[in-house]
Formats: structure tokens, sequence, C-alpha cells
């Protein structure tokens, strides 16, 4: 069993504890403690679709008001912001359940996937990866950021298929709208926070559904406000700049991934190089 059991199981933790960091990319590390992938030019909603391989783990107890989990963890950012779509719900089904190479997945659809095979240049103690692309832009309040033009979220079912579930028990599995809540936050741009209580945070603790108030506000701040912003000890809002450190040109096409691990150390992957570690 890959996940964890602590003393009389309530918590499954990963030991992604925050370690030296190799930063490059400037939204890859703000203040040490807050961090931004990019942003979407959103429009009506983005049309991320879902692999038909998940209908047969919904039951009918799964479903509110006619949305299955998935379906519900979108909605959740959707509702971080008053009057904003970030996703286009419910679901539209695709075909394609998996890549041999996550190259292959830039094709014309974004989706949530299983890949049953997995990586190998993929951790294999990843619970799920969200792959983008995206390109090299500059902006006076965000600094340089990626403006993203694809993305797909990918579950590990070759190492961790026997202990996903949509209805965990407090002693075993790992639920997978918490982690699919998670990757979401990194599929509009988001990456892990390990200072703040955040559905960000670089491990997986519980099962937790919905976004903290911490998670509200980043994001709104990025898509409504167009500035990167973390929070004192107070609870205060403070604006945070972006290093101008990076190897990237603008305008340049560039693919990335982000690993939510089981254990060990996670990466941030920017054109194949490390640059965040923690």
């Amino acid at each position: 069993m890959k996940s964890l059991i602590i003393l009389i199981g309530i918590f499954f933790i990963s030991a992604c504890k925050q370690e030296t960091q190799t930063v490059n990319l400037g939204p890859a590390n703000i203040n040490g403690n807050s961090c931004t992938i990019g942003k979407w030019t959103i429009g009506s909603g983005l049309n991320l679709k879902m692999s038909s391989e998940f209908q047969s783990d919904f039951t009918s107890g799964d479903f509110i008001n006619g949305l299955n989990p998935l379906e519900q963890a979108a909605k959740e950012w959707n509702q971080a912001i008053s009057g904003n779509t970030f996703f286009q719900i419910p679901f539209s089904n695709t075909s394609v359940t998996s890549y041999n190479g996550l190259s292959e997945f830039r094709d014309h659809e974004m989706g949530i996937y299983k890949s049953h095979q997995w990586f190998n240049n993929v951790s294999s103690n990843a619970l799920a990866i969200t792959q983008f692309y995206g390109y090299v832009r500059s902006d006076n309040q965000l600094g340089q950021y990626i403006d993203l033009i694809h993305a797909d979220i990918i579950f590990n079912y070759r190492d961790f298929g026997s202990e996903f579930s949509m209805q965990p028990t407090a002693f075993f599995g790992y639920d997978v709208p918490t982690i699919l809540v998670h990757e979401m936050g990194h599929f509009l741009g988001l990456c892990h926070d390990s200072t703040h209580t955040s559905i960000m945070r670089p491990y997986y603790i519980t099962t937790q559904r919905t976004l903290f108030n911490y998670d509200k506000t980043k994001i709104t701040d990025l898509y409504v406000n167009n500035r990167i912003s973390s929070m004192n000890k107070s609870g205060s809002v403070i604006s945070a700049s972006i290093s101008t450190k990076s190897n990237l040109k603008e305008g340049e096409l560039v693919s990335g991934t982000i690993e939510y691990k089981s254990n060990g150390k996670c990466h941030h992957i920017i054109n194949g190089k490390q640059v965040y570690v923690h």
C-alpha cells in the first residue's frame, strides 16, 4: 500500500515537506510561499472533458443536483468568484482513455484521464499530475507568466488504482474528487502552497472537497484583480511581486507538469527542467 497510515489511520499524509528550492522560472516562486504558473483567457468557461472510464465509478448516491463527483469539483471552482464560470458543466465525455506519452495529450481535447501504464518521465509516487502548455507573457502586475492554451489532468491508476475511491474510508483510500479539486487549481494556473491553509498544499491529508478562503482570494486576485497576492499572519492580503529571473523568452511556447505525490519530493517541471522542488 502506497499510503502511510498514521496511528489509527485518520490521516494519510505524504512526505512533501518544504526543502531546498531550485527555482529558475519567476512564477514558480513568489516570496518563497505563494506561487502561480499562469492563467487562461476563460471566455464562457473551459471545455474540460471527462474520460468515459470514470462513469462506472459513480453510484446513484454520488450525484448532487445531477452532477457527478468530478463535476461537483468543477462547480466548487466556478463558485469561487461570483458570476464566474471557469469550467463548463456538466462535462462532456471523451472517448480517449489515455496515451502512451505525455506529449500525445496535447490533442484537440482537454481532459481528465486515468493512466493504467503511467509515464517513464513521471514519478511512480505521483497520485496525479496536471500537464499544461502555454506561451510566456509579461504583464506589469503579474510579471512573467504562462498564457495557458492547453492542459490535462491525469490520475495514476497504475500505482494507485486500488486505492482511489469516490467514497474513501478514514482508514484507507485516496478521495478522487479531493485530488481533482487540487488538480483543477493547477489547471487554472496555481501551484503548490506550503504556507497557508489551502487546497493547494502539496500533500494529501484527508477528504477535502471544498476550497478554503485563501484559495478563493488567490483565484480572485489572479483572474479579477490581475495580480498575485499572499496573506500575512493576520490574514490581510499583501501584494507579491514575481521574480524576473528566467531563461524563458517572451512568446516562447512551453510545457510543464506538476506532480501531486503520495510521498517524497514534489516537482514542478517546465520544458523538461525542474524549476521547483519541495
